[in-house]
């Protein structure tokens, strides 16, 4: 925008803010609306209504002045409009808390009262803005029910290391890792025994401890066998794996190159459907239970003298989990309510990946992991970033000019676009929607069907090189037909023809909780952008309303609309699904919301996309 059209901008409202300083009495007779939508605030104490305002006195006020009197309307007539007794205690406590800048009753007390008549909000822009501040309220929530937290003060001073741990059994050995169960020493936080859990982690499983009270942290010790024994190497070489990890500790000190570390490489901030990394660092490797008789070859020689592996190595201390997606489908029958939980969990923390710039490059079913402390509805996490693409430079296009380039691991559930890419002075791998095309694999799996790139049972299996996508095999009867539809959209073989991961998860949080109304096949109307307002507003009540005042004891509301009769504990929310509304509602933009309502109209009436 050039200034002079800036200049008139800015006149041509200042001019009409004065306007209607003159006529406050016709502005107070107007309906809510109106005073929503009407730029308008009261005149200057120090001048009077017959004196002209100077412009630049204008200007400078006519923002905050606008924005405090629109508040200041909505909160009253929202406040207003509610009249029963429920309400009424709402109210109080709303009016008291925003004096304190607690915005949560505030929203409750908009979606009660949109919920109870037509919109009071009409403009596009002022819908977003609504959906902005949905984001922010939410976000301020701090789920910490079913998770082990850590008293990260006590290290504030002495950064964790293995003499601050004790060990238990070995829980899982893969590859490239061994996974121990672990305890902190004189760890001074209590913690309920509903947030002990047992654990599975990556590949071979080799023994489930039964003491898991005890040691409810797991401990990831990472083989090294070709890098140096120094902090600043093995991070230098292992930092996807510490992606996700919230705290960063070297026991040698912290120096310039740790910093510069940082900047290179991006970070993943915490999300329900993200492995909980507590922290990272480096020291040691020490001879622990079983090590000689499980991963030999990964000792140093100063324990083993056959051993090939370094002194030092990366460890990372984790929340422990039930079980692996694999291992619980292969022993467990899925209602198809819990399919599309889980399923939309994945798509969740793909999409939250996404918008950090990271591409996982290694999505399989043993590789994300489930928190069953609910059985009826699992926390799902991806786990191991051993293999993905977190680098600040280039983001997630990938120059590929030789074949030496890591594509990623599993080549199995390797994107088309990535796999049949060749190398070139002008090639890139483009991994913007690589992820959601394993996850449409894996949403196979998670359905009840075998992966169809997968061998299995003497079947040949499809290949991501040359498949064609009419080729894929049905999905059973009993899968609605939206979630067909969306798994058959992720395995297109062009990106551009998959949905963004963010309309890709909104697809499926809508299918869950949406009003049954929108996804009836009769229903040739979409929704209006106030309708989806309210409908967002009253999913943020019941998460500030039930969620915000105790994790742990949520007032249950009755079934979501989808499948009532399917629904967990005779149609009663539990708390992994409260988290999963709240995961939709930190990132809930309107514009992606109407377009995975479109792609679910066309679905719906046109059988494709």
């Amino acid at each position: 925008m050039s200034l002079r059209a800036l200049g008139s901008r800015l006149l041509k409202h200042g001019t009409a803010f004065i306007r209607h300083t003159r006529n406050q009495r016709e502005f107070n007779s107007k309906t809510i609306a109106d005073k929503i939508n009407a730029r308008a605030s009261a005149t200057p104490q120090n001048l009077s209504s017959n004196q002209i305002v100077p412009r630049t006195h204008a200007l400078r006020n006519f923002g905050a002045q606008i924005g405090l009197q629109a508040r200041r309307i909505l909160i009253d007539n929202v406040l207003n409009r509610v009249t029963n007794s429920l309400a009424a205690d709402l109210r109080k406590r709303a009016a008291r808390r925003i004096l304190y800048g607690d915005s949560g009753p505030f929203f409750a007390l908009v979606g009660v009262s949109l919920a109870s008549g037509t919109g009071i909000l009409t403009k596009e822009e002022e819908l977003e803005g609504v959906c902005w501040e949905i984001r922010e309220a939410i976000s301020k929530i701090k789920w910490h029910y079913h998770d082990v937290d850590i008293d990260e003060t006590q290290f504030e001073n002495s950064p964790i290391n293995l003499n601050n741990i004790s060990f238990g059994e070995p829980l899982a050995k893969g590859a490239n890792a061994v996974v121990y169960a672990a305890q902190l020493k004189n760890c001074d936080k209590k913690i309920s025994d509903e947030t002990f859990v047992k654990s599975v982690t990556p590949s071979e499983i080799i023994v489930e401890n039964d003491d898991a009270n005890k040691f409810p942290f797991a401990l990831k010790m990472m083989f090294n066998y070709d890098i140096q024994s120094n902090a600043m190497a093995i991070l230098n070489a292992m930092y996807r794996e510490t992606v996700p990890a919230r705290l960063y500790y070297t026991n040698v000190g912290i120096s310039d190159w740790e910093i510069d570390l940082s900047k290179r490489n991006r970070h993943l901030p915490p999300h329900p459907n993200v492995v909980t990394i507590f922290s990272v660092f480096t020291d040691y490797v020490p001879e622990l239970r079983d090590a000689r008789g499980l991963y030999p070859a990964a000792l140093p020689r100063r324990i083993n003298p056959d051993g090939e592996g370094r002194n030092m190595s990366l460890f990372l201390l984790m929340k422990r989990y039930n079980t692996n997606l694999e291992t619980y489908l292969s022993s467990t029958s899925l209602s198809t309510r819990l399919s599309v939980l889980l399923f939309t969990q994945l798509l969740e923390g793909i999409a939250h990946i996404n918008a950090h710039g990271i591409a996982h490059r290694d999505l399989k079913s043993d590789n994300l992991l489930l928190d069953t402390t609910e059985p009826e509805a699992p926390v799902l996490v991806i786990s191991d970033f051993g293999c993905c693409l977190a680098d600040k430079a280039n983001g997630l296009f990938l120059p590929y000019s030789s074949y030496d380039v890591d594509k990623g691991g599993n080549a199995a559930l390797m994107a088309p676009e990535i796999i049949c890419q060749v190398p070139g002075t002008f090639s890139v791998l483009n991994y913007t929607k690589s992820d959601l095309w394993a996850a449409g694999a894996i949403g196979y799996e998670v359905f009840g069907c075998k992966n169809p790139f997968y061998k299995s049972d003497g079947r040949e299996s499809l290949k991501n090189v040359d498949y064609i996508e009419d080729n894929l095999p049905s999905l059973p009867n009993d899968v609605p037909l939206i979630m067909k539809m969306l798994i058959k959209n992720l395995l297109q073989r062009k990106p551009s023809k998959r949905l963004h991961p963010d309309v890709a998860a909104n697809v499926g949080q809508i299918f869950l909780w949406a009003p049954s109304s929108w996804l009836k096949l009769e229903n040739a109307k979409l929704p209006t952008s106030a309708e989806i307002l309210q409908w967002l507003l009253s999913l943020t009540t019941k998460i500030l309303c039930e969620g915000r005042i105790n994790n742990e004891g949520f007032s249950q509301s009755g079934p979501s609309d989808f499948d009532k009769s399917q629904s967990p504990k005779g149609g009663r929310r539990t708390y992994p699904e409260y988290l999963l509304i709240s995961s939709f509602l930190a990132r809930a933009k309107l514009s992606n919301i109407k377009a995975a309502l479109s792609w679910i109209h066309d679905v719906n009436f046109y059988g494709d996309y």
